[in-house]
């Protein structure tokens, strides 16, 4: 792919670098709405952590993206970094901050399943991308498109859990109580 072929996506790659900051600052709202229960609760950490991280990655790539002049040879290796090094700090992270009893909503094996595959899907697509873009594949970047709609996903769906859902049940309980 030449460097003509990756301008053409400099308006995808813009928007990636608007969503990922955008997301970002919500999720942030979420976060501090729900404060509280995601301290007092791993999983809800690790949860937010991953969130924040995924619209990083979008952030970076969208930057990597709109780089003036930026080649193939270039973005292949920043893509196949980006998805990796995400990756890696999120499952990390997911490690030193495993799910407990604490981290109810959407706890159960299938939830947690769904979010593995998507938080897959979402970083190692543009690792997949950047492989490609450096072997020469025909239109590699269309892996971003998937990644990004499962880091979107991922991302408003914790913002929900933080902002709504958490709240929801806390007043819930003191109904019930």
């Amino acid at each position: 792919m030449s460097v003509a072929d990756i301008s053409l996506w400099a308006g995808f790659f813009g928007i990636l670098a608007q969503i990922g900051a955008t997301l970002a600052g919500l999720l942030f709202v979420g976060l501090t709405i729900s404060i509280e229960h995601v301290i007092a609760s791993r999983g809800y950490l690790s949860r937010g952590f991953t969130a924040l991280a995924l619209q990083f990655e979008i952030l970076v790539i969208g930057v990597f993206g709109v780089a003036p002049g930026q080649t193939a040879t270039a973005l292949g290796p920043e893509l196949i970094l980006t998805g990796l090094f995400v990756l890696a700090g999120v499952a990390v992270f997911a490690h030193n901050f495993p799910e407990d009893e604490k981290s109810t909503v959407l706890a159960t094996r299938g939830p947690r399943l769904i979010r593995a595959t998507l938080t897959a899907i979402a970083t190692l697509f543009p690792a997949i991308a950047g492989a490609g873009l450096w072997l020469g594949w025909r239109d590699p970047l269309y892996w971003i498109i998937p990644a990004v709609l499962a880091s979107v996903y991922l991302s408003i769906g914790y913002a929900w859990i933080f902002a709504i859902e958490i709240p929801r049940r806390r007043e819930n309980q003191k109904d019930q109580n």
